[in-house]
């Protein structure tokens, strides 16, 4: 939300419909520090087709069958680490090196999925707390945790 002291005059620079914010003195504004507001409305979701079931749901209730299923899930995931992921270290490769889902490093790092998700895209810096946690539950020193850290992409 703009503050008092800044008012929206709609523009269309950039050939986008888009509402550019500027000081009220008109007088002295200039082309430099432009802030450009674009609002993009969220894709829509679909409906899931009746009787489907979430993949992560899905392979939550196979890990669930027995010990069997869950060790092969996590070979998978290890397997996933091996071939996608071996030329982009990140927190991923770790995780599923470990045989992780996010859900799993979430519960044993006691933080969420969506954290563990938003983490590894580069959305968010954990608090050292935090990065410790993660740090312990993937049983990896803080430094390799923090080269982790350092080898994500953020958008």
């Amino acid at each position: 939300m703009p503050s008092p002291n800044v008012f929206s005059l709609p523009t269309s620079n950039l050939a986008l419909p888009s509402t550019h914010l500027c000081s009220p003195n008109l007088q002295t504004w200039t082309d430099r520090g432009h802030v450009f507001y674009v609002e993009v409305a969220p894709a829509a979701r679909t409906k899931p087709l009746p009787g489907s079931i979430d993949i992560d749901d899905l392979v939550a209730e196979f890990e669930k069958q027995s010990p069997e299923s869950a060790a092969a899930i996590a070979l998978g995931r290890k397997r996933v680490a091996d071939t996608f992921y071996a030329d982009r270290p990140g927190i991923a490769q770790l995780r599923l090196q470990k045989g992780l889902s996010q859900a799993g490093l979430a519960r044993k790092a006691k933080t969420s999925q969506s954290y563990i998700a938003r983490l590894e895209h580069g959305k968010i810096d954990p608090h050292f707390s935090t990065a410790r946690k993660i740090a312990e539950a993937l049983e990896v020193s803080m430094e390799l945790f923090q080269q982790a850290l350092a080898g994500r992409t953020k958008p």
